[in-house]
């Protein structure tokens, strides 16, 4: 087992962080609440525990390097051979080297208040062709809008009605690189009103598709901006929550065992009945009580 130095989290915030100040305020949207320093063996590796998941994740977007490659750490671990970020749960963490597996397990056995939740939903309808490695961003606020797309900077897409986004670069068939925002909103209509204000931004491609709008922005032909728009496409799915009904076997089941019961009953008791009748017959005949016309003739047959 990897040797580990006793790991106490600082409640430090974002606004105590030695960092330039949109570096401070980028923390502070994805929710930093604690961080500290700690060893995973022979590596020093910096902690930070986010407020939730989705948090962690977009800063693990933002911290890995443009020449980083996955690595198998954990299951979001991006490498460069030098510094390794990998986001878990409500943590992200900054290797300065590659930790291995069995190193990173046992420094997050180690970590209090560790709790996961689902990754956002926007995530899988973002297109993965021709996709520029780690050039996606997540973005939750303001702040992330206007330091990962500052052309869209000057428009509210709606934050603060829980609006997000993905934000990434794509290959054309031209070379230039095309930029992609696809926000995703809680409803339909709060996405018919939002892409409005997208399309009044110039040298903007905008589609809205349910609860997503897409925005293609820079420089972009329509034909690459179209081709680009053309991948994303909200299916929604409906649940139901009716009862099934039930089934029909049983029923036919309880039938079956009723009627074979009531025909054993109503056997018993004709057969009890007949019993009693015969009983009180032999009994009238043995003390002299039977009528002469309830007596019963038997005929003494003999064959000769």
């Amino acid at each position: 087992m990897p040797s580990l130095t006793r790991i106490v989290l600082l409640t430090l915030t974002a606004a105590s962080l030695a960092l330039p100040a949109d570096d401070k305020a980028l923390w502070q949207e994805f929710g930093l609440q604690q961080t500290t320093t700690a060893k995973a063996g022979k590596l020093n590796v910096t902690i930070y525990r986010m407020k939730d998941l989705t948090g962690s994740l977009a800063a693990w977007e933002w911290q890995r390097s443009p020449q980083s490659h996955t690595c198998a750490a954990g299951l979001f671990c991006s490498t460069d051979g030098k510094r390794t970020v990998i986001s878990e749960e409500n943590y992200l963490f900054s290797f300065d080297g590659l930790p291995t597996k069995p190193q990173f397990d046992a420094l997050l056995k180690t970590l209090p208040e560790r709790h996961d939740s689902s990754l956002p939903a926007i995530l899988t309808f973002v297109p993965r062709s021709d996709l520029v490695p780690n050039s996606a961003r997540y973005v939750l606020g303001p702040t992330s809008l206007a330091s990962f797309v500052p052309d869209l900077a000057s428009v509210k897409p709606g934050f603060e009605q829980g609006a997000e986004a993905q934000v990434a670069d794509y290959k054309s068939h031209s070379g230039t690189p095309l930029h992609l925002a696809l926000f995703y909103y809680p409803t339909p209509e709060m996405a018919r009103i939002h892409s409005a204000d997208f399309k009044a931004i110039p040298n903007t491609h905008v589609k809205r598709s349910g609860v997503l709008v897409a925005v293609v922005h820079g420089p972009a032909t329509d034909q690459q901006a179209n081709s680009l728009l053309s991948r994303i496409e909200y299916e929604a799915k409906i649940v139901w929550n009716d009862i099934p009904p039930p089934s029909p076997i049983k029923p036919l089941y309880q039938l079956l065992r009723n009627i074979i019961f009531f025909s054993v009953a109503l056997s018993a008791l004709a057969l009890a009945a007949g019993l009693v009748y015969a009983g009180l017959r032999v009994y009238r005949r043995r003390y002299g009580t039977l009528e002469d016309e309830e007596s019963m003739t038997t005929l003494h047959l003999t064959g000769k």
